[in-house]
């Protein structure tokens, strides 16, 4: 296909530049698709190796603050330096719209294939997963809470999975704000991202989800972050500027009508301590240090280096089931930053594929 009929100057280069400071175009064959597509490889670091994550329709779509479209200077662009220079966004990389955040452009493979091929009864799997897992999650509070002695090897066992689920609820919020919930129905997607957050701790969804992006679009640079630290990236600092961040007053009187409700039902005060306050606090902690610190935190010799997504550090997990324990597949984090649109359960999927593509 001539590279003008795909949207490219004539003189663009597509090939793979062979160096670790360029990202460029180069041409693959999605097997089945029958023609030939465009796509972005970029290096990037997972359990301390180097590997390119391939972009195959919906595998990878990088996001639109880490490259340019194609201009008439060609196609190359050179990432900025590790501490000297701090990434300027032009407007074409501002947010447009939620539904298109992190598509930089859409590979000729037909992405309404792939959309169809994760419906279940007229309904994208994201949704049935969701559902899932909030109604999970509020079994197991009528379990623990209303049904579960406290000094028991019930109570013991059934702390952590109600930890796990109060997780998550949030994770569901999260892949909301990122329109993979539900992609071919954007209110059911922000219905669901909405009532994710409202259960999990009373959040204000369309507030949390502005900042989100604004993370991803600033990924690792103080002061336009807002989940990046101050200028102390030490743990207890960076927790309390982050709590700061995102505790208001709003959520607060929420979470207070919340619990109300929970304790006129009749349950008893020590299990709502115990299953909605211990257990929730241990997912936000797991959350942040899984999802925020760990990814992103500086190395010791240079704390105030930026941490461009490319940079997030690997966690201990190796496997699929360690990380979803670790929390939710939250350690493949350069999987998430390079295609934001990948649902949690996809992103080992992702991972994996870019190891073997080595």
């Amino acid at each position: 296909m001539p590279q003008r009929a795909m949207g490219f100057p004539a003189h663009a280069d597509l090939s793979v530049q062979p160096t670790n400071k360029r990202l460029s175009l180069s041409r693959a064959q999605v097997p089945g698709a029958g023609r030939p597509i465009s796509c972005l490889r970029t290096p990037v670091k997972s359990f301390g190796v180097i590997h390119r994550l391939p972009n195959v329709c919906n595998a990878a779509i990088l996001e639109r603050s880490e490259v340019q479209r194609p201009s008439s200077e060609g196609l190359d662009r050179t990432t900025p330096a590790d501490d000297q220079q701090t990434p300027q966004l032009s407007t074409e990389h501002k947010l447009q719209d939620s539904a298109d955040f992190g598509s930089v452009e859409k590979p000729h493979c037909s992405h309404a294939q792939h959309q169809h091929s994760n419906r279940i009864l007229g309904l994208d799997k994201g949704v049935w997963v969701a559902a899932g897992l909030i109604t999970a999650w509020a079994s197991m509070i009528h379990i623990t809470v209303f049904h579960t002695p406290l000094h028991s090897l019930q109570a013991v066992a059934l702390f952590w999975p109600m930890m796990q689920l109060h997780t998550g609820v949030f994770i569901t919020a999260h892949d909301a704000m990122h329109g993979a919930v539900a992609p071919s129905n954007p209110k059911l997607n922000q219905f669901m991202g909405r009532l994710a957050g409202t259960l999990y701790a009373g959040l204000d969804y369309d507030t949390m989800k502005v900042a989100h992006h604004e993370h991803h679009l600033h990924t690792g640079i103080q002061e336009k972050d807002p989940d990046f630290h101050s200028g102390n990236p030490g743990l207890l600092s960076w927790a309390g500027k982050f709590i700061k961040k995102y505790l208001t007053i709003k959520q607060m009187v929420i979470l207070n009508l919340m619990v109300g409700a929970v304790q006129i039902s009749g349950a008893p005060y020590k299990n709502m301590v115990i299953f909605l306050l211990c257990a929730g606090l241990l997912s936000a902690a797991q959350l942040f240090y899984f999802g925020t610190y760990v990814p992103h935190r500086p190395p010791k010799h240079n704390p105030q280096q930026v941490m461009s997504w490319e940079k997030s550090n690997p966690t201990w997990a190796t496997t699929r089931l360690a990380s979803f324990v670790t929390c939710y597949h939250f350690d493949c984090h350069v999987e998430h930053h390079h295609n934001p649109r990948l649902a949690w359960y996809e992103l080992w999927g992702a991972r994996k594929q870019a190891l073997q593509a080595q």
